[in-house]
């Protein structure tokens, strides 16, 4: 008969990790053809754009401003301005622009590649869509794009 002995047992041999690489490619693939990315939207102002006809594409990654000009939830007759990621009053507005035309980034491109992109609700009045042009014309932010659905 054979004698077993239960002093000594095997070490376990280490996990293999030859195939690590190769999952973490896989997630990584995976990652990157199923990420959506969104349009920039406002949470503070709705907006229900206009639609028109004929378009045209913005290049990507341009230096822009993003105006949403639109109702306040749960008020009828309250409207206000988003400029990029601040609730602003219209007459702030020249100063902002102003003070972003000063930054290097912005500095060498304000006049050719710098654009205003409006986001506008459909029921706005123009008179609050003329002060802020006004105030655009103060900074010399002159390029200005409007942000529509195709119809």
């Amino acid at each position: 008969m054979s004698k077993f002995s239960k002093g000594k047992k095997g070490k376990v041999p280490a996990a293999s990790t030859a195939a690590l690489p190769d999952i973490v490619f896989m997630l990584l693939f995976f990652f990157m053809v199923t990420t959506v990315f969104k349009e920039k939207e406002s949470k503070k102002v709705k907006i229900d754009k206009v639609s028109v006809e004929v378009t045209e594409d913005m290049e990507k990654n341009v230096l822009a401003a993003y105006y949403w000009i639109g109702k306040v939830p749960g008020k009828e007759d309250d409207y206000n301005i988003q400029l990029d990621d601040d609730i602003i009053s219209d007459s702030d507005i020249s100063k902002y622009l102003k003070e972003l035309k000063q930054e290097s980034k912005y500095k060498e491109k304000w006049f050719s590649d710098f654009y205003n992109v409006f986001k506008i609700d459909a029921e706005t009045k123009m008179r609050l869509i003329k002060k802020v042009q006004d105030q655009l014309k103060d900074a010399e932010a002159f390029k200005v794009l409007y942000s529509v659905d195709k119809k």
